[in-house]
């Protein structure tokens, strides 16, 4: 890319609005843009000369990009004082490479007509010093435009050095509450383990304490079962043989599924210790002394292991319930701290797009006319203030506001200042960059045209040297062959010899 770019574009039409391909050049001496039907170079080496179609006055124009042209992409608008030009290429890079030509060419014939009026003139010039004023009207816009390219160039050095200090002071403090979110973290998985192994105690020793309740109380009922039927038979007072025949039943034979083993041996071997096999009915003081050794020695030991079983599961029930509710919570730590931590990880490590020469979509020099920068903070005190002032302005925001933490809420606002804050170094930084990227293109373009300008100037002044001392020797000839011509005939030519002199002063005047 030059300042002279070429090349083929399509061009809006002023009436009809139809789009049509034409070949753009630029010249970057009188700062214009011209468009053709063909490439006029084609013209020029068949011997024809080729007029432009139109001629765009680059000074004091302006160049953006124009989105909303229907199906048309890579548009950018020509704005001048006369009329806009609406111009399509056929890729953004394309697109980008014009637009940096064309500002370029803009800006410097502006300062070039600024700087002409600096320049003494006259009412007469000869060509020679017409010649000169041009040059050195463009030499001196060109020098100054090189400087402030120059200027630019190093205060966004500064600039973007100055944000890269700032981000990583922020990008360390992002990394010390990572390794404290990492180290909370872990401590979670393991009071996470813990619980874990807790649920499981506790579930293990509920099952047993469930399985000793239902025991105790499938015994108890059985016992009361006996303890009904026996007071129930020996009030009917039969003989002993025949009571003892009728218990011994009711407990091997009807009941046997429902009565426990244990108990029916234990009642067996205590209604056998105490009623004997006789004919006569048993005594009521033996009748007594079998309900309380029953009741002593068989039924009220298992209640009395009832109550304890049942106080002892409410426990293990009130630990399982913590350690659930614990396990709960923990989780919810887990999975906020992990969210926590994939944003930080995300803000300190971004996807980085790749892209072609930054090219901002608007004029640098008119986004520091409209947009006023403010100073990037020097320390990681003054982050949060200049976070909190803004509020919610930033539009680059990543969806961490949608987290949903509840556990670690207030902490969370704290480092999404300091995300917020990075993101806006972020920001500026990559603003900065593509002002550099045009400072230093730019100024690698015009130095590079003014080389080469500087070595046309010096082949055309050599030229006119050397033709202007051949025209001042062709007339030191002619007035040496009029004074020979006067000295031979002094009475018949004196009026053309003084013709001949007044026409030669004006020739080498001319020239």
């Amino acid at each position: 890319m030059d300042m002279d770019n070429k090349g083929w574009l399509y061009k809006r039409g002023k009436f009809r609005q139809s789009w049509k391909r034409r070949y753009f050049a630029v010249d970057p001496i009188k700062h214009t843009l011209c468009y053709y039907m063909s490439p006029p170079e084609e013209a020029v080496r068949r011997g024809r000369v080729v007029k432009p179609l139109g001629v765009i006055d680059l000074t004091n124009s302006t160049v953006i990009v124009e989105k909303d042209l229907h199906s048309y992409e890579n548009c950018f608008r020509v704005k001048t004082h006369s009329r806009d030009y609406y111009i399509s290429a056929s890729d953004p890079f394309k697109m980008n490479t014009w637009i940096s030509v064309l500002r370029l060419n803009s800006k410097l014939g502006t300062l070039e007509k600024s700087v002409e009026k600096e320049i003494p003139t006259s009412r007469k010039y000869s060509p020679p010093e017409m010649d000169e004023k041009y040059s050195l009207s463009f030499k001196l816009a060109a020098d100054k435009m090189l400087k402030s390219l120059s200027d630019k160039a190093q205060s966004s050095r500064q600039s973007l050095e100055d944000t890269s200090t700032t981000k990583y002071e922020i990008k360390l403090q992002l990394k010390r509450y990572l390794a404290a979110i990492q180290t909370q973290r872990t401590e979670s998985e393991l009071k996470l383990k813990s619980l874990r192994e807790s649920e499981s105690a506790s579930h293990q020793a509920l099952d047993s304490i469930n399985a000793l309740i239902v025991t105790l109380d499938k015994f108890l009922q059985a016992s009361r079962y006996l303890q009904r039927h026996t007071i129930a038979i020996l009030s009917l007072n039969q003989n002993s043989r025949t009571s003892m025949r009728t218990l011994r039943e009711m407990v091997t034979v009807r009941k046997s599924s429902e009565i426990p083993k244990e108990l029916a041996k234990k009642y067996l071997q205590l209604l056998a210790d105490r009623f004997p096999d006789t004919k006569s009915p048993p005594p009521f003081e033996s009748r007594l002394l079998f309900y309380s050794q029953y009741y002593d020695k068989v039924h009220l030991p298992k209640l009395l292991q009832l109550e304890p079983a049942k106080v002892h599961r409410l426990d293990v029930w009130r630990k399982l319930v913590s350690s659930v509710n614990g396990i709960k919570k923990t989780c919810q730590q887990l999975s906020e701290l992990a969210l926590m931590e994939e944003e930080i990880k995300a803000a300190i490590n971004p996807s980085i797009a790749l892209r072609s020469r930054p090219m901002s979509m608007i004029d640098p020099d008119e986004a520091d006319t409209h947009k006023k920068q403010k100073n990037t903070p020097g320390s990681l005190e003054d982050i949060p203030e200049e976070v909190a002032q803004k509020g919610n302005s930033n539009q680059h925001r990543s969806p961490a506001d949608s987290l949903g933490l509840t556990l670690y809420a207030s902490e969370w606002k704290g480092i999404l200042k300091v995300i917020d804050a990075l993101s806006d170094l972020r920001l500026r930084e990559k603003e900065m960059s593509q002002k550099l990227d045009d400072a230093l293109h730019s100024r690698e373009l015009l130095a590079s045209f003014s080389s080469k300008g500087k070595a046309r100037t010096l082949s055309t002044a050599s030229t006119s040297r050397s033709s202007l001392r051949k025209m001042s020797g062709e007339s030191n000839i002619t007035e040496g062959s009029n004074v020979s011509l006067f000295e031979n005939k002094k009475e018949s030519v004196t009026g053309l010899f003084e013709n001949n002199k007044k026409d030669s002063m004006v020739e080498n005047r001319r020239y």
